[in-house]
């Protein structure tokens, strides 16, 4: 009885003492030794009070703080990557090996500016080119650059819609289950409205459409080049093993034609001298089969596996307007630790004129339209949030030389 009078005594005199500090809780500290001493708590009972009393402490500091700072600051979230890669490169024609390392850097913010508008900013490694963020070491040891990746707004004004405008993130403007048309790392600059509903447990719809700008420069040329896109998508749950996802898109690149070739080109759209000879208006469908357990019953623990596809056209020309991409991955649904892994493979062909070519993945066959490849990436957890990753492309021009081109990369991949 007397040793409950004395903890629970302690326990209002604790609840008395509204600020935290070294001098309180060295005195808290003392009288728990004093009750030790005196035999009313034993030494277990005190260390694991002393314990509870430190992260009692420990939380009213933190929401101390939170309370303190503006709301938006509490809901900002920072995060990054980093990426070291060493590559290999092996062209046939002229017969010639190139080892290179590269690294990138990505950090960014997120902050929820009130219950309907969210910014993000970031910030990347890289020279400018809109398809990589990816720096070599090279230069006698040069400091490197830092640009702009992306700059957007996202106001929601209905749960169902979001307007989202700026230099924003790919998958904001369009799902897209490959690399075929769209290298992963361009961050488009424009506006984009998103309707979102779900119809019914099983079954929800997603509409993109948009407009962004492919180039400003009004100083030779009267029509700014401009992109339009609408792409709806359908997502289906058969059950908690099966669903189906696929997509319908219509891209649209206007005043391209008879415009001069962009610096990030890679040369293989057709031209009228050095200006491209179409615009391009390209039909997209794509199609997405997931499976979970896929071979359980030869008992096989594999968690996921992926079938999927894409088809372009594009309706301005009538040779070398076409492509696709078919593949799948198998493996774990994501690689987060150590043990998880991930193998995708795809094969894509793109007719030199199905794509404006500075649209397409920068590491297969260099970014070029005119090309059929071969793309194998395995991935592999090495602890929490660091993984390997190994990618080797196999790549043929259609145009041209028709000499093979191998590429394969080494990457350790660290998220923070």
């Amino acid at each position: 009885m007397k040793k409950l009078i004395f903890t629970i005594g302690l326990g209002f005199l604790l609840l008395g003492l509204t600020n935290s500090s070294f001098a309180v809780t060295t005195q808290v500290d003392s009288l728990i030794e004093k009750l030790v001493e005196k035999g009313i708590l034993d030494r277990k009972e005190a260390t694991k009070l002393k314990s509870e009393i430190a992260e009692d402490e420990k939380i009213a500091r933190e929401e101390g703080l939170k309370k303190s700072l503006p709301s938006w600051v509490r809901e900002t979230k920072l995060k990054g990557d980093l990426r070291l890669r060493y590559q290999y490169l092996h062209e046939s024609a002229p017969p010639e090996d190139a080892n290179i390392v590269r690294i990138r850097v990505r950090l960014g913010l997120e902050s929820k500016v009130n219950d309907k508008l969210n910014v993000g900013i970031g910030i990347a490694t890289g020279s400018g080119d809109p398809r990589s963020t990816t720096i070599t070491f090279d230069g006698y040891n040069v400091k490197k650059d830092i640009v702009l990746d992306y700059a957007y707004a996202k106001y929601s004004p209905l749960p169902w819609l979001n307007l989202v405008g700026g230099k924003m993130l790919l998958h904001d403007l369009l799902w897209e289950p490959t690399d075929l048309i769209w290298d992963t790392d361009i961050t488009p600059e424009g506006a984009v409205i998103q309707f979102d509903k779900k119809l019914g447990t099983n079954t929800a719809v997603f509409i993109r459409a948009g407009a962004f700008i492919v180039n400003a420069d009004t100083n030779t040329y009267t029509e700014v080049p401009m992109a339009y896109l609408i792409q709806p998508v359908i997502s289906y749950k058969f059950n908690d093993d099966f669903s189906l996802k696929g997509a319908f898109s219509f891209q649209s690149f206007d005043s391209v034609r008879n415009r001069a070739v962009s610096t990030y080109s890679k040369g293989q759209n057709s031209k009228t001298g050095s200006n491209y000879k179409y615009d391009y208006q390209m039909i997209n469908p794509a199609l997405e089969l997931s499976v979970r357990g896929p071979f359980r019953a030869i008992g096989l623990n594999v968690e996921k596996l992926q079938l999927f596809g894409e088809y372009v056209k594009n309706l301005d020309v009538s040779d070398g307007g076409s492509g696709f991409s078919l593949g799948f991955q198998v493996g774990d649904d994501k690689v987060e630790k150590w043990g998880d892994w991930q193998f995708k493979y795809i094969y894509a062909m793109l007719g030199k004129d199905a794509v404006l070519d500075i649209l397409p993945d920068s590491d297969r066959l260099s970014g070029k339209t005119g090309m059929r490849s071969h793309k194998g990436v395995f991935s592999f957890g090495l602890a929490k949030n660091t993984f390997l990753g190994v990618n080797v492309f196999r790549s043929w021009s259609l145009v041209g030389a028709k000499a093979p081109e191998t590429l394969g990369q080494a990457d350790w991949n660290m998220k923070f």
